[in-house]
């Protein structure tokens, strides 16, 4: 594997180039930083866009369950087309196809054209292109970071991505207030960004050739393997249906509340402002993240975690009509979800080969969203049917049993902590044979 190790001669060996002098990992950190915040921007906006057009809760949902559902349908495939070909060549192909789509909704709102079928179409094809671009970004850091400091790379990561939600959030709310196709050019124009910071680079970002098998394997058996290095650890499997339900609740919560918000009489910005409060909670907890798991074992990150979650949900369910202890509450259920995100995604990525990295990484990636894409259009039934409430304290309620299941499941005792140079795993896979556990 060509690998950039980032490391300069010192009197006692090799010791890693500081992150913040390390080129590529800082085009890539930009050019990404540049196009989260333009998601932050137009993911507030778009919900915002239907209810304004059409009143219906459920039609947000029906448009945000379209893009769940394209990034999962296309996480295994990405992850495929990734561990076979050019990655850069995916990565930039995507990030343009994803600039052509937000550039047809910024068209057809800025014409007063507005057609839900067409934004729905557009929010499937957003979908299946970050599946493409998460599938061929998934190995990036594990080639432009040494080993020694994959654990902070990916801890900056999610600082940064809280960061764009920060900013993010408030300037959709005021982009949208002025004029309703601004969020939408903005999102346009950051995939620009993105895709010509992944022009820069200058680390091979493979697959290399001596990766490559000399008889390509079956494209079935190719999806497979991921699942199938997943299946040899207990954890893992364990770990990927906790967090598929998670992750089910935590696109509810999102969309519920803006949708709660704005029943409340909330405006754009102050729901804008109500989400930087609570990303900015986030923030906190991302920047706290090194100092976190090296302090914390995962199995009591994880038990911190769910309970704060069920809490926090609980009382936007009391505090939904203000929009500021109501961006508190949510501030508190996600203020120690980086912490766990680092621990998994480090070990994940220590334990897996890079020849098959993208596989693996895409098909956790499926996994843990596979039911992700139910939660919009389940909640926007279910406030229009039953009131705004309904929902929150559903998604509460189911909190709360992930919860328990963290204390009687034994397996989840195995999340410990991770060591920084990784490569030791209770489970192996051979990508061309069957699982070794």
């Amino acid at each position: 594997m060509a690998q950039h190790d980032g490391r300069k001669a010192g009197p006692q060996g090799p010791e890693p180039t500081p992150l913040w002098r390390n080129r590529d990992y800082n085009i890539w950190w930009s050019g990404v930083a540049v196009s989260r915040l333009g998601t932050s921007v137009s993911t507030l906006a778009f919900p915002l866009l239907v209810l304004a057009s059409t009143g219906s809760a459920a039609a947000a949902g029906g448009v945000g369950t379209c893009g769940s559902v394209g990034l999962v349908a296309g996480l295994l495939p990405a992850g495929v087309a990734a561990d076979r070909y050019p990655r850069r060549a995916l990565l930039i192909g995507s990030s343009l196809v994803q600039l052509a789509a937000m550039g047809v909704v910024f068209w057809i709102v800025a014409a007063g054209r507005l057609w839900l079928p067409l934004i729905a179409a557009v929010a499937l094809v957003q979908g299946l292109a970050s599946a493409a671009f998460a599938g061929a970004a998934a190995p990036l850091v594990k080639r432009i970071v040494p080993a020694s400091q994959v654990r902070t790379a990916f801890a900056r990561v999610e600082a940064r991505d809280y960061g764009a939600q920060l900013a993010g959030a408030p300037l959709g709310g005021a982009l949208f207030s002025w004029a309703r196709w601004a969020p939408f050019l903005v999102d346009a124009l950051s995939f620009g960004a993105v895709a010509l910071a992944c022009l820069f680079l200058r680390t091979p970002l493979g697959p290399d050739a001596a990766d490559r098998p000399a008889g390509r394997p079956a494209l079935r058996r190719d999806l497979g393997a991921g699942l199938a290095f997943i299946r040899g650890s207990a954890f893992l499997r364990y770990a990927l249906v906790w967090m598929a339900l998670m992750n089910l609740f935590f696109t509810g919560i999102g969309f519920m509340f803006i949708v709660t918000l704005r029943h409340h009489g909330a405006s754009p910005s102050q729901i804008g402002a109500a989400e930087s409060i609570a990303t900015a909670c986030g923030l906190g907890g991302a920047l706290a993240a090194g100092w976190v798991v090296r302090r914390l074992s995962g199995y009591r990150i994880i038990l911190i975690v769910s309970w704060m979650v069920a809490a926090g949900v609980g009382g936007i369910v009391v505090l939904a009509s203000r929009p500021w202890l109501a961006a508190l509450c949510l501030g508190a259920s996600i203020l120690f979800v980086t912490p766990l995100n680092v621990v998994f995604a480090s070990g994940m990525v220590a334990m897996v080969p890079d020849a098959m990295t993208a596989r693996v990484m895409t098909s956790a990636n499926m996994a843990s969203q596979s039911c992700g894409w139910l939660a919009p259009v389940v909640c926007g039934a279910l406030a229009d049917g039953l009131g705004v409430q309904v929902p929150l304290i559903a998604i509460a309620v189911g909190l709360a049993l992930l919860a328990v299941a963290n204390h009687v499941v034994p397996v989840v005792r195995q999340l410990g902590e991770v060591p920084e140079s990784g490569g030791e795993s209770e489970s192996r896979t051979d990508p061309d044979e069957q699982t070794i556990v």
